[in-house]
């Protein structure tokens, strides 16, 4: 065994250790004090917003298009998870929370300097902006919008939650390696009890998603699977 090998078995032990006294059960749910947050579940992800981004540009799609295919293959999964996760909170009565990345003002000035800088202008009404079907808010419920990354920083999530009284919130949508993570990390350090759907979110590759699930879940966040979930929460009714 090399020195390398050596270090990631004791690196995989000591966060299993961790691990164990962090979150060492499932998340409490409660119909009072759980939330459930959908990040970014918007058309943006999409394949049909890539092949009409790149055709704008001049590109040719047709190289591209097996990487797309499977990029909508996979967001798809996970939108599909989404939908039932936010069917089955309506259906208990946890509140939904909907986050996307908009801009308040029509020209997008007031973009984030890092979704700016990637050329992320996503004004109200556009394309980008509006939510994918298998995730569409209900009149009434919340909606919120940020021009960067994490939820904490780019929306008053925090003192919503607080507001509603709310201790735990299972966490959805896109990407798991930069928005979904970001905000998971920071309702950690907040305080809150989190609960990542890793099915019902997705990165723009399976490699990405699942490096993620591993230096994340029962650290910051309890990890379970879709149909883990639903069965917990079938459990409120």
């Amino acid at each position: 065994m090399d020195n390398n090998q050596a270090l990631n078995e004791f690196v995989a032990q000591y966060y299993g250790q961790l691990a164990s006294g962090v979150y060492n059960q499932p998340v409490k749910l409660s119909k009072e004090e759980t939330a459930l947050v959908i990040i970014d579940a918007q058309k943006c992800v999409t394949k049909e917003y890539f092949v009409e981004g790149y055709k704008a540009m001049g590109v040719d799609v047709e190289p591209l298009m097996p990487a797309l295919n499977q990029l909508e293959e996979n967001t798809n999964a996970a939108l599909k998870n989404i939908e039932r996760v936010l069917h089955k909170c309506r259906e208990v009565g946890i509140t939904p929370i909907h986050v996307r990345i908009q801009s308040m003002l029509p020209d997008a000035k007031d973009t984030g300097r890092l979704h700016a800088s990637a050329g992320m202008f996503y004004p109200p009404g556009g394309m980008a902006s509006e939510f994918c079907d298998e995730a569409k808010p209900l009149d009434g419920e919340i909606i919120l919008n940020k021009t960067c990354s994490g939820i904490v920083v780019g929306t008053p999530i925090d003192r919503l939650l607080r507001n509603l009284g709310i201790k735990s919130v299972i966490v959805t949508g896109f990407y798991t390696d930069q928005c979904v993570s970001t905000s998971i990390r920071d309702l950690s350090d907040l305080g809150y009890e989190v609960d990542m759907i890793e099915d019902a979110m997705t990165a723009m590759s399976k490699e990405r998603h699942e490096n993620v699930l591993q230096s994340t879940k029962f650290i910051y966040a309890n990890c379970e699977t879709t149909d883990e979930l639903v069965a917990r929460l079938d459990e409120l009714k």
